[in-house]
């Protein structure tokens, strides 16, 4: 079996557990159920050339609204997201991306560096809206050096030129990519590798990144606002902007945010953002559950399934049990 028909099949296994919990009448049961004569007929007709990806939809419940990628066109995505990860730069400093470690790491990576004490200042920011501001000719161009696959080629530029549908009107963003596919986080995290390359090279810095979120730790006053300056330059070029309520630059000692986490000289605890996310959360799940008219038993056992995962979340964030805090 080539790489091509390996990917199918593990895109195919990844949708089914992906949207094993769906509404009874969405598509993917309908796919699932004719899967044995149009598994062979999409496979081909992607290997042509001919696979054409529908708008985005845009979904709406309890006032919130969201883009999906029909069934069909998920796992097509998919498909080309596993061939197209080992062809495009995978910089080693972006934790998010897959067998990299994600936050846990990224997290453990700072704390060790701290350890010593041989850095003094800190600069951490993020992208306002990254992916919404995404220059589509820069991935195009990026996909050019790296992916010779025409077919490859012919689905991302789909899925960067994609449309929207929204309550029967179409619309194609001029900027941006989606979210909410297996293509989004590798293209988000391989367009700035250029970054990474730049301050990895740089001696006295200590340099993390989450995606869009970024972390600088130099020694002098003089080597922060060299950093500081060339990481904007960077923004610049790319067309992006800091989120400057999610900036922050000064002395270690004074403690900061990474990933949920705060940070300072005598340990961590979970940041005070962070926090106040778990509890917005845990509300809506109330409201969720008084809509919904679940019982009080049902909607204890909803918060408290939730309320677990963030305590596991959070423990494997800090290394050790809340009750040691």
């Amino acid at each position: 079996m080539n790489n091509r028909a390996a990917a199918w099949q593990v895109a195919w296994r990844w949708l089914c557990q992906r949207r094993r919990h769906a509404p009874p009448n969405v598509d993917i049961w309908h796919l699932r159920f004719h899967w044995a004569q149009q598994s062979e007929r999409l496979y081909q007709q992607l290997q042509n050339g001919d696979y054409r990806l529908a708008p985005m939809q845009v979904l709406r419940r309890g006032g919130h609204s969201w883009g999906q990628w029909c069934a069909q066109d998920a796992l097509i995505l998919k498909w080309a997201a596993l061939l197209a990860e080992p062809l495009l730069p995978k910089p080693a400093r972006c934790m998010h991306l897959r067998g990299y470690g994600g936050s846990v790491v990224s997290v453990a990576e700072v704390r060790a560096a701290l350890v010593g004490g041989e850095y003094t200042f800190v600069y951490r920011t993020d992208i306002r809206g990254y992916y919404r501001h995404i220059r589509k000719q820069q991935v195009i161009n990026q996909l050019k050096w790296h992916v010779t696959d025409p077919v490859l080629f012919d689905v991302i530029q789909q899925y960067v030129h994609y449309s929207v549908e929204d309550g029967g009107e179409f619309y194609t963003p001029e900027l941006g990519i989606c979210r909410g596919c297996a293509l989004s986080p590798l293209i988000g995290g391989s367009l700035l590798h250029h970054v990474d390359s730049y301050f990895n090279a740089r001696e006295g810095t200590f340099y993390a990144r989450y995606m869009d979120d970024f972390l600088v730790f130099t020694r002098t006053r003089w080597q922060l606002r060299r950093s500081v300056k060339r990481l904007h330059e960077f923004f610049d070029l790319g067309g992006f902007e800091n989120h400057s309520d999610k900036t922050q630059l000064g002395r270690i000692a004074q403690g900061f945010d990474w990933l949920g986490v705060w940070f300072t000289p005598t340990g961590t605890t979970i940041a005070s953002r962070a926090l106040e996310n778990h509890c917005a959360r845990r509300a809506r799940l109330y409201e969720q559950a008084r809509r919904q008219k679940l019982s009080k038993a049902e909607t204890e056992l909803r918060v408290r399934t939730y309320e677990a995962r963030w305590t596991l979340w959070a423990e494997r964030m800090l290394g050790h049990s809340l009750d040691d805090i």
